[in-house]
């Protein structure tokens, strides 16, 4: 099963993006059947949750100095490789997990540029402006990521 994962502080202002996402767009993911899992800064629940045969959208808050609300796309062996490189806001991350217990998984690391990452309950004031619009672009990209998964696995079969 495809699995959505979505990491993030709601208590760092823009940090919280990619969870305010994942909530957002929960049901109609999971009526997807894609399995979504709101980890928040529990790195070491999100990892037991996976297993390496399944697809994984990682969905995170990024810091690349790109433009605020603009997403960015990698495959998780391309993220994992850049770790440290990757704009990820947090000092552990789920590719620590993995090198630690020598598992890859393969997926997408979905990035949400943030505007601010200071204490707060609440998204930035670009953000927030922007939410409809990330909401219904990270919807596309992962409808693009299901399809191909899904005609891959048809493939192989």
């Amino acid at each position: 099963m495809i699995k959505v994962i979505a990491v993030g502080n709601r208590l760092m202002q823009d940090d919280g993006v990619a969870v305010a996402v994942a909530e957002y767009l929960r049901n109609r993911l999971e009526s997807m059947e894609l399995e979504v899992i709101i980890g928040e800064t529990d790195f070491n629940f999100c990892f037991h949750f996976l297993e390496e045969d399944d697809p994984v959208i990682l969905l995170d808050a990024a810091f690349t100095g790109s433009n605020p609300g603009s997403i960015h796309v990698k495959q998780l062996w391309e993220a994992s490789c850049g770790y440290g490189r990757t704009g990820s806001t947090h000092e552990q991350s789920i590719f620590d997990l993995m090198r630690l217990y020598s598992k890859t998984f393969r997926g997408y690391l979905i990035g949400i540029e943030i505007s601010e990452a200071g204490f707060g309950c609440e998204l930035s004031d670009s953000l927030n402006n922007q939410f409809d619009g990330i909401c219904l672009e990270v919807e596309r990209i992962i409808n693009g990521i299901v399809k191909e998964e899904r005609n891959a696995r048809h493939f192989s079969e």
